[in-house]
């Protein structure tokens, strides 16, 4: 069993014609035209990274902090960023 695809199909709103792309952001979720999960979870995983590298210096580095406390600020902030609209 084949499916072939086509893009010939074209969309209007207010008389202006929408473009076909090959990804976009809708609702905060990556949609791309491969149905490829690959940008979102490399999304997920800068967005992580990012909230990571603002906390080294401030939580991370701070020797004043147990570590306990910067293990559940880890989980808090860059697990749960990372995990964020994810579903089983």
């Amino acid at each position: 069993m084949s499916s072939v695809v086509t893009n010939d199909l074209s969309f209007s709103v207010h008389g202006d014609t929408l473009s076909n792309v090959q990804e976009f952001t809708y609702l905060g979720n990556i949609l791309t035209d491969s149905r490829s999960l690959d940008s979102k979870v490399e999304h997920r995983i800068k967005a992580a990274s990012s909230a990571f590298g603002r906390l080294t210096k401030r939580v991370f580095l701070d020797h004043n902090l147990a570590i306990p406390t910067k293990v559940a600020v880890y989980k808090a902030v860059c697990v749960s960023v990372m995990l964020y609209s994810c579903e089983t």
